[in-house]
């Protein structure tokens, strides 16, 4: 190769470590982005109504979530290579807090976009240089899944006054019976005989 050719090589790689450094300043913040359970127990809950049908536990198919950000600071940046040739930053090596991010010349390198947002949800590190940006995603992501609840919350609500309903007719109902037993104890008292006639009113 000679030294134009390296020279044509390293420009673009130049271009891209300065492009970054100015979007992630020493000093400045990065976000990464994961989908937490808010119950921890759900999946030890689900496994075990699943191997037992005859478990009287309700379950759902999953348990909510919540996409949670979390700021690193830019102490140190270190532009190098992977194992594999790609060109990666790795940033706060050694230090206890280090992530390393593949950067491609031309790519949405640390840019909110909705792949890079499924990406991290799934559970791979996404760098995000915009914190304004990435807030807002994860929150209209946070919105959609209070939403889901939210509508569930009413079905269940709607479940419960059913059932509560259920209660409270059945007890008036005993309530009922119990008045009359009473009143043909008290007629028998009184005349010695009583027709057994006991009336319960459906609602």
């Amino acid at each position: 190769m000679t030294p134009i050719e390296i020279e044509n090589n390293l420009n673009p790689i130049r271009g891209l470590v300065m492009n970054i450094s100015r979007a992630l300043p020493t000093g400045a913040q990065y976000f990464t982005v994961e989908a937490t359970e808010v119950d921890k127990t759900f999946e030890e809950r689900k496994n075990t109504v699943i191997t037992n049908p005859k478990s009287p536990e309700l379950i759902m198919n999953r348990g909510p979530r919540v996409i949670t950000m979390r700021g690193h600071s830019v102490i140190t940046q270190e532009f190098t290579q992977d194992i594999d040739g790609s060109n990666i930053v790795i940033f706060n090596k050694g230090l206890g807090d280090e992530n390393k991010a593949a950067i491609v010349a031309g790519g949405s390198n640390f840019q909110t976009t909705d792949d890079a947002m499924k990406d991290a949800l799934r559970g791979e590190l996404r760098i995000f240089a915009d914190g304004i940006k990435t807030a807002t995603k994860a929150n209209q992501l946070n919105q959609k899944e209070l939403d889901r609840w939210m509508a569930e919350k009413t079905r269940i609500e709607h479940y419960c006054d059913s059932i509560r309903s259920a209660i409270s007719s059945n007890s008036k109902k005993a309530e009922e019976y119990k008045a009359q037993i009473a009143k043909f104890k008290a007629d028998l008292d009184l005349t010695g005989e009583a027709p057994i006639s006991v009336t319960i009113e459906e609602d």
